[in-house]
């Protein structure tokens, strides 16, 4: 009650002076929290596929007859996919020849042409990209990542002989 007296009193004041009441206004700014949320993201390398069970019965003439390890090669987006086990023939000149990946289909879609082929019994598809590659693909059943192949031959390489590499593939008991 005193409180409003006071309050009384300094308007009573305030006219009889012929002054005004002064009114101060505050503003506060809010507050604003600001929260960084970081998050971790751990890739696991797949398990590798084991060898590829396939056996060569005639191979290009451009390619060497001796598979070889690929630590001394230049690689390539067919041969480097994490899991993948490629097997690795080359040239007379020591550049990539032929490659077979088990665990990988090829890592773009034909951009041109391509027709069916049977691989030992199993459908695939074989036909050229634009630089020059003749590529073959096909997955056996149940269609698990290590049923997928990609067979890769690297230019040169003249398409009968593609045709006759694909005929001359035999599974073996692997």
């Amino acid at each position: 009650m005193r409180r409003g007296m006071m309050t009384g009193l300094a308007l009573v004041l305030a006219a009889c002076t012929g002054q005004t009441a002064e009114t101060t206004t505050t503003t506060t700014a809010p507050t604003t929290t600001t929260t960084t949320v970081v998050e971790t993201t751990t890739t696991t390398r797949p398990p590798d596929c084991p060898p590829p069970p396939y056996e060569f019965g005639s191979l290009p003439t451009t390619v060497q007859p001796n598979q070889v390890p690929a630590d001394n090669l230049s690689l390539d987006a067919f041969t480097t996919v994490p899991g993948s086990s490629s097997t690795i023939w080359v040239g007379r000149d020591g550049d990539l020849a032929m490659a077979l990946v088990r665990g990988a289909l090829p890592p773009e879609q034909w951009p041109g042409e391509r027709g069916e082929v049977d691989i030992d019994g199993a459908r695939g598809v074989a036909g050229p990209f634009e630089d020059g590659t003749w590529v073959v693909a096909w997955f056996e059943e149940p269609g698990a990542r290590c049923d997928q192949y990609t067979l890769v031959f690297y230019p040169p390489i003249d398409p009968s002989e593609v045709e006759a590499t694909i005929e001359s593939i035999d599974r073996t008991a692997g």
